[in-house]
């Protein structure tokens, strides 16, 4: 009878054991799955984050490459300002062209990356970058804007050159005073913008987006 008893409390010790060691398996599968979702979700949202990164960046990049041509070719149209300047300076009495400068670049791709708020993405210093930069170029804008305004206001005077623009010592008239300076501000800013975007912010877009990608900087 002894025997018997001690065998059947030998086979329940073994069945706990076995049950006991059920539950802590599927206790580990469970724990198992749920950390691997958490992984895998964690893995596809820093994929989903630097896709956005990268499309910001590369569509940033083109946009800004857009805006470079855009100012060349509002540097010719200035080189044509800046001689009118250069022989109001000498003394001459140069015909002052009417307004023909535009400002057309509107930061599209910035803004729609600020209202989406995927710049939460990005590297805080293209972000900085992006700011300071959006303050020249405002500057740019209303200082061509102004140029418009006041260059349409005289247009009527452009008619009659002989008296349009000068007094008869030859100085600029009082209402055209603003004309060199502005024109020479306009040049410098344009300068400024175009070699800053083409020799630092286009590049450095760029080779951000080799990092992300884990590729090797072009030297």
């Amino acid at each position: 009878m002894k025997t018997f008893l001690a065998s059947v409390l030998e086979l329940v010790k073994r069945v706990t054991k076995l049950e006991l060691f059920k539950y802590l398996f599927e206790f580990f599968i469970v724990f198992l799955g749920v950390y691997l979702a958490f992984v895998l979700t964690g893995y596809q949202e820093n994929q989903r984050e630097r896709d956005i990164r990268i499309q910001h960046y590369e569509n940033f990049a083109v946009e800004l490459g857009i805006l470079v041509e855009s100012l060349e070719e509002e540097k010719r149209k200035l080189d044509k300002h800046l001689k009118v300047v250069d022989e109001i300076a000498q003394g001459n009495r140069p015909d002052i062209p009417p307004s023909d400068l535009i400002f057309v670049y509107k930061g599209s791709l910035v803004d729609a990356a600020f209202n989406s708020r995927h710049f939460e993405a990005l590297d805080a210093k293209i972000v900085r970058q992006i700011i300071l930069g959006s303050f020249g170029l405002a500057l740019l804008e209303a200082q061509v804007e102004s140029f418009n305004e006041k260059s349409t206001a005289l247009l009527p005077t452009l008619a009659n050159r002989e008296e349009c623009c000068y007094d008869e010592n030859g100085e600029l008239l009082g209402h055209w005073q603003w004309y060199p300076s502005l024109v020479q501000a306009i040049y410098r800013l344009n300068r400024i913008a175009h070699d800053g975007i083409l020799n630092r912010a286009i590049p450095d877009l760029q080779a951000h987006v080799r990092r992300i990608r884990n590729l090797p900087p072009i030297d």
